[in-house]
């Protein structure tokens, strides 16, 4: 009796076993059917993929390979000086000519202003102020590319043994105030002060009207003008708008729509270009030193290399260029000067900024990374659909199924033997 039990139990074992292997069997071939249809798909898939990121490439190399340097013309706001030391540096370190550009830097003249060159088509780009936001509003095609100054550093300065000690004793007193000074009016409008108080000048652009008493107060730069005052000896008062919490952008790169639109290229290497040469800039103090000789050997005697070394030095702090990234701009703050100018009634209250800060990445760049990341995307779920189907092939039910129904088996045999025995 007990060998037939054993005979038994043998059997139910060997069979369990038969059916588990026939399930293995049938497994494993479904594995390897979509194991093998998975590994193509994910293997076309990656190929797709490099092919594409080597177009990219080869369009790219095709792009920056031209022997034909596109010549362009950038227009300054005013004279040679390191105020625009960033560009001279571009031009200098072949950064511009790295981009297939040969760059023509102009400075302003008598007769022309910056913005005034670039919307007549004179000059591609050109540096300008906070003001650049009225042209806009005021429907001029104007699109800011990088504002380099995060803080203007534009103030009134007084002589203080003119009894001027406070902002508001210069009601009634001879100022000269440059144009596209807005931030200035703007501040003395917030101080109860306007333009009918004020006995104006034309500015001359130079500090010596205040030196020889012509003016009472006179506006000018914190990294330039002041440097004449301290070398004679002369103590000054100093008011600025950021007292009055007007921050407006200082130096701004800017171009029209029409040279986004029609060289799109140009004006992405153009900018590209331009802010390596402010990062080479203010790299080091060799760098900044280097360009001093530059601009002192090559540009402009104007200033003398003691004078360009202090602007450099207080340059840093209306840069920044250690806490903000170079050319950096926050539509929100532009949004916020707008209003200020509305506020000044010098734009309507209503306007739009839209279209007037520039969008790196054009329309057709976008496209193509779209699709890229689309067909990545694409390769995720191929591939997760793949595993499923090896998953799925798998029959996990069945397989947890013969060993449960082995496992009773055994359980019913052995209890049955020992029933018996």
């Amino acid at each position: 009796m007990l060998n037939c039990c054993l005979q038994t139990l043998s059997k139910s074992i060997f069979r369990g076993t038969l059916k588990v292997n026939y399930n293995l069997m049938l497994i494993n071939r479904a594995i390897n059917q979509n194991l093998l249809r998975f590994l193509v798909i994910v293997f076309f898939s990656i190929l797709f993929i490099l092919c594409l990121n080597t177009c990219f490439a080869f369009a790219a190399k095709q792009s920056n390979d031209s022997s034909r340097l596109d010549t362009v013309t950038l227009k300054l706001k005013w004279k040679h000086q390191f105020q625009f030391a960033g560009y001279y540096a571009a031009l200098k370190k072949g950064f511009y000519q790295d981009a297939g550009l040969k760059v023509k830097i102009e400075e302003a003249s008598d007769y022309t202003e910056s913005t005034e060159a670039v919307l007549a088509g004179k000059a591609d780009f050109g540096i300008g102020a906070s003001d650049l936001v009225v042209n806009r509003v005021k429907g001029q095609p104007i699109v800011v590319l990088a504002s380099i100054f995060q803080h203007s550093p534009l103030v009134l300065l007084t002589k203080q043994d003119k009894g001027i000690n406070q902002i508001h004793d210069i009601v009634g007193k001879r100022v000269m105030i440059e144009p596209h000074s807005d931030d200035l009016f703007a501040y003395l409008k917030d101080e109860g002060i306007s333009k009918n108080q004020l006995i104006l000048y034309p500015h001359y652009f130079d500090i010596t009207p205040l030196m020889n008493n012509e003016v009472d107060a006179i506006s000018a730069y914190l990294t330039d003008e002041i440097y004449l005052l301290k070398k004679q000896k002369i103590s000054y008062n100093v008011f600025s708008p950021k007292s009055a919490g007007i921050d407006f952008y200082g130096d701004t790169l800017f171009t029209t729509e029409k040279q986004i639109r029609e060289h799109p290229e140009r004006v992405r290497k153009f900018l590209d270009a331009s802010l390596r040469g402010w990062k080479y800039v203010f790299q080091n103090e060799q760098n900044m030193k280097d360009i001093i000789d530059l601009i002192y050997e090559s540009y402009s005697k104007r200033h003398t290399r003691e004078h360009l070394s202090y602007e450099a030095e207080k340059m840093r702090s209306f840069v920044i260029p250690e806490i903000v990234e170079i050319g950096y701009m926050y539509p929100g703050r532009w949004q916020h000067i707008a209003e200020t100018y509305a506020k000044l009634g010098i734009i309507p209250q209503k306007f739009s900024l839209e279209g007037f800060i520039y969008n790196k990445i054009p329309k057709d760049y976008l496209q193509l990374y779209s699709l890229k990341i689309g067909v990545i995307i694409v390769v995720i779920i191929l591939s997760f659909v793949g595993l499923c189907s090896i998953i799925s092939a798998c029959h996990p039910v069945s397989i947890y199924s013969a060993f449960i129904s082995l496992l009773k088996k055994i359980y019913s045999a052995v209890i049955s033997l020992l029933k018996k025995i």
